[in-house]
């Protein structure tokens, strides 16, 4: 019943777009190339390993009368050489429409916007991208490498007062039961982020999210998350925490989500030329616990955008604590430096950490030195350069082992130039 409210106040509020005349059109897009090379990384399919990946995009935004507006962005993310014939074989290596590798364009936004439509509420309904807080938990997945873009399906209400901003958000994350009279087996992502401004230079967040999936003989799988964040600035330091907790059922009886999460960050700015800063910070992901007759998953990443390895995992990485530790400098107006030094060690050395195959029980993933270049080449285009080695731990030495051969720690290089326009 309820996915039918929701379908009923979407189609009822886009109705009354039609007799809103055009203001303004503004286009606007992204051109984004990476090159990635990977050396002595066994556990990525080869001991070396080079690719460049592309991010196209166009954007049209659209101001109508009686505050209405929409967006519509169109995007295709490829790896080079996917999508062309290889050399005597006259097909594609991918197909031409197959996934977001392929030739084809996908839908990356498409939403209509209702400012001040009900109650004070500003709507966003359609398929969007969505940032909360530091987007710890819930990012558009532009970070790093991979950088595909994540949109959601769905209806976005935001109330901004003059200190605070609530959003409440009902998005679709997969539709499964559009063409089946069974039960519902839909998989669906909602919930509520405040936002608090009143103290100065400081921003304070609070929110509760939900996570549902159905299955069509079983009961639904729940994964709630309750957090809170802290971002600002006291003089030279600046400061970020942000601590959750998840709990939450599934189909079978012998297996719970439960586990915590904190992410946290101090910095302090040197009053110098360069505005040299010196930063420490600390994650913690834990909650994995299996006594034999029962499991518990531990914490879910759900769609963060923080990295913290450029080898150990994207945004899903749990079951770790990791320490880091780094300094960053205005070397020129236009230029910056950056060297971030990561230990990671597993939370439980019984259960693997997600994503990342273990060959023997031991908690030292390792450590990873990472220098960073910014190169702010005009308003409209950066450049980034990017340098980083893993020193393997005792828990991941056999997934870096090329056919019996010593260890090797894997090196990784990448060149990336991004126009904004």
């Amino acid at each position: 019943m309820r996915k039918y409210l929701t379908t009923a106040l979407a189609v009822a509020l886009m109705s009354g777009v039609s007799y809103a005349d055009l203001q303004n059109v503004e286009i606007g897009g992204e051109l984004r190339m990476r090159g990635n090379s990977y050396w002595d990384t066994a556990g990525f399919d080869g001991l070396h390993r080079q690719y460049t990946e592309q991010r196209s995009a166009i954007s049209v935004d659209a101001d109508f009368s009686d505050d209405v507006s929409a967006n519509i962005t169109f995007s295709n993310y490829k790896i080079w050489g996917d999508t062309w014939n290889q050399f005597n074989e006259g097909t594609d290596l991918y197909g031409e429409n197959e996934g977001p590798r392929g030739n084809s364009i996908s839908l990356n936004e498409a939403y209509i916007k209702l400012d001040d439509a009900v109650a004070g509420f500003d709507l966003k309904i359609g398929r969007q991208e969505v940032q909360f807080g530091s987007e710890f938990l819930v990012g558009n997945e532009n970070t790093s490498s991979g950088f595909s873009h994540r949109a959601f399906d769905g209806i976005r209400a935001d109330y901004a007062g003059d200190n605070y901003n609530v959003t409440i958000f009902n998005f679709k994350a997969w539709e499964e039961d559009y063409d089946s009279n069974e039960k519902d087996q839909d998989s669906d992502f909602n919930g509520i982020y405040a936002t608090y401004t009143g103290f100065e230079n400081h921003t304070i967040d609070g929110y509760v999210l939900n996570y549902r999936v159905g299955f069509e003989d079983e009961d639904n799988a729940e994964l709630l998350t309750i957090g809170a964040r802290a971002a600002g600035v006291f003089g030279n330091f600046d400061y970020e925490v942000e601590l959750a907790s998840q709990s939450g059922d599934t189909p079978s009886s012998s297996v719970d989500f439960e586990g915590d999460a904190v992410n946290a960050e101090l910095g302090y700015t040197f009053d110098a030329n360069m505005q040299p800063r010196v930063f420490i910070g600390a994650a913690h992901f834990g909650g994995w616990d299996d006594d034999g007759s029962s499991l518990n998953v531990g914490f879910q990443r759900l769609y963060s955008d923080w990295e913290y390895s450029e080898f150990l995992g994207d945004g899903d990485m749990t079951n770790v604590t990791i320490l880091r530790a780094g300094v960053s400098a205005n070397v020129t107006e236009k230029i910056s430096l950056a060297a971030v030094v990561s230990t990671f060690e597993m939370d439980d050395e019984e259960v693997p950490s997600q994503y990342i195959p273990v060959d023997e029980v031991d908690d030292d993933l390792g450590t990873e030195i990472g220098l960073y270049m910014t190169y702010q080449y005009s308003e409209d285009v950066t450049v980034e350069l990017g340098a980083a080695q893993l020193l393997i731990g005792d828990a991941v030495e056999g997934w870096f082992e090329d056919e019996g051969e010593d260890d090797e720690d894997p090196t990784y290089l990448f060149a990336e130039i991004n126009l904004s326009f």
